[in-house]
């Protein structure tokens, strides 16, 4: 009888340690989870961290601001989805006729122009000043290049190698007004390929 109790008492205590055991173990497997996990979303916050502090290149890049208050003599800077480019408008002048041929409208301007390629290729004049205008109503449309209509007056054209320049001129109608603008065609500033740029020529000054 005390033989069986003795055993029952040990199967009894062995049962119990056992159990000890495993909820040890369980214990220290959560316990091992919970760290795990803790040092996951610490992991991750650092890298979150990192994104944010670190810059976006493509937001970092530079870009040319618009030029809006230009005026004879200036340099305007263009960063277009061609390259970059630069214009300097040199002069301008007024004229009734050219080679006694009368204007479509009230007069002709004459824009004499330097177009430099600050880009790292090649460029085509033609393609740099295709979009620019001459208007005498910033809310309303302009009047580009007309020379292929004036004999005295050759378009400008060619290549321009990168870090080059070319001189010209660029000659349209105009109606009389007190102030003309040189500018970039705006339906192709909305269409995000370039910055604007603007000179104010006035009458009184040419």
């Amino acid at each position: 009888m005390k033989k069986t109790k003795w055993l029952s008492l040990i199967l009894l205590t062995i049962s119990l340690l056992l159990a000890a055991c495993s909820d040890t173990k369980d214990s220290k497997e959560e316990s091992e989870e919970t760290n795990s996990a803790n040092n996951s979303i610490e992991d991750n916050s650092e890298i979150d961290d990192d994104t944010e502090t670190q810059p976006n290149d493509a937001n970092d890049a530079n870009e040319v601001e618009d030029q809006l208050n230009l005026g004879i003599g200036d340099t305007g800077t263009f960063d277009t989805t061609l390259g970059t480019y630069e214009v300097t408008l040199v002069s301008a002048k007024l004229e009734d006729d050219i080679d006694g041929q009368s204007s479509e409208l009230d007069r002709f301007i004459v824009l004499d122009l330097t177009v430099k390629n600050t880009s790292g290729g090649e460029q085509k004049v033609e393609d740099l000043l295709y979009s620019l205008e001459v208007t005498d109503y910033l809310d309303g449309s302009g009047f580009s290049d007309a020379s292929e209509h004036v004999d005295s007056i050759e378009k400008m054209s060619g290549v321009i190698a990168p870090g080059e320049e070319t001189s010209g001129q660029l000659v349209t109608f105009v109606y009389n007004a007190d102030e003309y603008y040189f500018r970039k065609d705006p339906g192709n500033i909305a269409g995000g390929s370039s910055n604007q740029v603007i000179w104010t020529i006035k009458a009184d000054e040419v």
